[in-house]
């Protein structure tokens, strides 16, 4: 009868417990930490001081070429498919992905104080007890028996104060920082892969134009020596045609080491053995999509390290509330339920069954200022989030700027470069025709052909280089000059969730565990 007492009082008191719970447990959902955009010292400028493009060369100009991603404005299939295999084996981004498994898995473990701690145990002891028998001559009389348990029990801080939901938003924070990091490196190396290609590729049209240098530097200097054999050049005109064929052939083998390399790097960022075999495209592609003129500079807001820093900045706030409420007392509850026996068969029978339910309050006193220390170090923390903050956005606007201005130094520079290939390719003809007729001498001809080589060259490298600032500006921009932010501005400001930040098979096992 008593045991069925205890047994419905029991139940009762779980009843009446229960609604209180509930609320406990669903006011412990942390969430995110607010946004500190606002609070920056850094000022988003109304609009960019270098404009690339006037308004009049945009009235032809589709907005729908705006609307495909930047890999797109390059119209190369073949970048698109090593961008592709480079986001899939590069291991830089893997190990970048695991990070943020980590990070999630941080988050996950910060919330778990917010609910109760369970365990169960199985205890079994044997003891021996010696006593001694009166009128037994005082002999030592012992006895042996056996003890188990069966218990489960419940410990539970709770978060009244809301510090270990602190703790929680401040490592959601992290984890969404880590989601930045991820996409930030994504696009990193959706660039690096980009501007190795077109290395590559540059590499590729500069071997083959030392090559037929080369093979018109061998011509020029046959044609001299028949000249010299006849008697109609001096040998000086021979020696000088020989050297600067020779010269040729060293710049070949130049061509030939930095295409080499070139390769290499690329077969590496791609996760391949550097076997220096990867075909480079025939020629390099032009830029049909010309920079919009006032690009808005909000666009900087969807930067991968813009939004880390800002989370990273978010989380400190939390960090030092969480520093703040260490000083309160904390209160938990703990329980246990089981039943005793010295049989190992009664464990399971109600009638031997014990249990307790305790509560108490820790008010910290004196820990020789680790509490202190804890607070000033989260202020500090915050100071350095602020100021890497700070000087995250500066960078991202000189970037901008430098990759604005450098786009219309480039397309002058470009076209520049280009008169002056053809005008030295002609000077070239012209001064060999005069040399034969006898007109000029050998070191005009030996000049004319250095400048056509050379001004050729820096046509090339001044096409590739013009691809590399467009990839560096879509990369200072966070994507295309289209005004819809990149999917990693979704994670600021809301919950942390398992669909928002993938992570590894192993921390998807551990958050269902």
């Amino acid at each position: 009868m008593r045991n069925a007492f205890s047994s419905l009082f029991t139940q009762r008191a779980l009843a009446r417990m229960l609604p209180a719970l509930l609320l406990l447990i669903l006011a412990g959902c942390a969430t995110a930490p607010p946004s500190k955009v606002g609070d920056m010292p850094v000022e988003y400028p109304t609009e960019w001081t270098a404009d690339a493009v006037d308004e009049e060369t945009l009235e032809n100009v589709s907005p729908e070429t705006y609307g495909g991603g930047w890999l797109l404005d390059f119209e190369d299939p073949v970048l698109m498919d090593l961008v592709y295999r480079a986001q899939v084996r590069n291991y830089d981004l893997q190990a970048a992905s695991a990070r943020l498994g980590v990070a999630e898995a941080e988050a996950f473990i910060a919330g778990a104080d917010l609910y109760p701690q369970v365990s169960g145990g199985l205890d079994g002891t044997r003891q021996k007890q010696n006593f001694s028998a009166q009128g037994f001559g005082d002999a030592i009389q012992s006895s042996t028996f056996n003890n188990y348990r069966l218990t489960a029990n419940v410990s539970w801080e709770l978060d009244v104060w809301g510090r270990v939901r602190d703790g929680q938003s401040a490592a959601i924070g992290d984890a969404q920082a880590a989601a930045a990091d991820l996409q930030g490196a994504r696009q990193s190396l959706a660039a690096n892969t980009a501007t190795l290609w077109f290395n590559t590729i540059e590499a590729r049209l500069q071997l083959e134009l030392a090559e037929n240098t080369w093979d018109s530097f061998e011509k020029t200097t046959r044609s001299i020596q028949r000249r010299f054999e006849s008697g109609v050049s001096p040998a000086l005109d021979l020696r000088l045609s020989k050297a600067q064929t020779a010269s040729a052939l060293a710049a070949v083998e130049l061509r030939k080491n930095n295409l080499d390399s070139s390769k290499r790097d690329l077969e590496v960022l791609l996760g391949d053995y550097p076997a220096g075999t990867i075909e480079a495209a025939p020629d390099l592609p032009d830029l049909n999509q010309p920079v919009p003129v006032g690009l808005p500079s909000e666009l900087l807001e969807r930067r991968p390290d813009l939004i880390a820093a800002e989370r990273r900045l978010a989380s400190t706030d939390k960090r030092i509330t969480e520093a703040k409420k260490a000083f309160l007392p904390a209160i938990s509850l703990t329980g246990s339920y089981g039943t005793t026996s010295t049989q190992l068969e009664n464990l399971l029978d109600n009638s031997f069954s014990v249990w307790s339910i305790a509560g108490n309050l820790l008010q910290p006193i004196f820990q020789g200022g680790r509490l202190t220390g804890a607070l000033e170090r989260a202020r500090a923390a915050a100071l350095e989030a602020l100021a890497n903050y700070g000087q995250s956005a500066l960078d991202a606007f000189n970037e901008v700027e430098k990759a604005l201005a450098s786009e219309r130094f480039l397309d002058s520079r470009l076209e520049a470069l280009h008169v002056a290939s053809i005008e030295n390719a002609a000077a070239e003809e012209t001064a060999w025709q005069r040399y034969e007729r006898g007109l000029t001498d050998i070191i005009t001809v030996l000049e004319s052909q250095r400048r056509a080589f050379e001004s050729h060259s820096a046509y090339i490298e001044a096409r590739n280089l013009r691809l590399i600032n467009r990839v560096n500006l879509y990369l200072a921009l966070g994507g295309d000059f289209g005004p819809t932010p990149d999917q990693v501005v979704a994670t600021v400001n809301t919950p942390f969730s398992s669909e928002q930040f993938p992570s590894p098979e192993s921390t998807k096992e551990t958050s269902k565990e």
